[in-house]
């Protein structure tokens, strides 16, 4: 786990991340909230246009809503999650929905690596969009975002899963779930998937 030093403490990556992320908002003079508003770490925004570098576009707010992650859903006690200023929803949009609404896809394809430059085979770009694998499963897999492209390209999207600080988080991660690696068919091309050895 990586470790940074404040104020003469050790911080893991994932508070780091977070503090930085607050102090962006203070320095905005965003006033945080906890996650209950009156409750919890104060690292949410009391609205979601301040958390976002533009508002949500209708098209982008119906995915968002249309998506299981419930990313715009709250109660009277609980905040959206999309209103933490660590949200990985919350960063696919700041990324993201700019280069679509000035209709140059291409460029965050070329940007993000998966295309060359100059390639204009990509040409929309959907949130939440959801990917059905397995009738065994209540839900289908959502992905954060996708970049389509045309007919002729090799590959009909690229997909992207955003993770802010997720990938510091001290709770672990235990890989894949079983249930997804165990469906049959679906890894054809993956031939090596279920032979993988950890290294020591």
């Amino acid at each position: 786990m990586k470790r940074f030093r404040s104020k003469g403490h050790a911080m893991n990556a994932s508070d780091y991340i977070l503090s930085k992320q607050i102090q962006w908002a203070h320095n905005r003079g965003i006033k945080l909230v906890g996650s209950k508003r009156q409750r919890g770490r104060p690292a949410y925004t009391q609205t979601l246009e301040e958390n976002l570098f533009q508002p949500l576009s209708p098209k982008v707010r119906a995915e968002l809503s249309n998506g299981d992650g419930g990313e715009l859903t709250g109660t009277t006690d609980d905040l959206p999650k999309m209103h933490a200023v660590h949200s990985s929803s919350a960063l696919s949009i700041n990324i993201f929905q700019y280069w679509l609404g000035v209709n140059q896809v291409p460029k965050i394809a070329t940007a993000c690596g998966f295309c060359r430059q100059n390639n204009f085979c990509s040409h929309s770009i959907r949130f939440e969009a959801k990917f059905p694998i397995s009738q065994d499963f209540a839900f289908s897999p959502n992905i954060d975002v996708i970049i389509e492209n045309a007919a002729k390209s090799v590959y009909e999207v690229f997909a992207v899963e955003c993770k802010f600080s997720e990938a510091y988080s001290s709770r672990g991660y235990s890989g894949i779930d079983p249930k997804y690696l165990d469906l049959e068919g679906i890894w054809a091309d993956v031939p090596n998937l279920h032979t993988y050895t950890p290294p020591n």
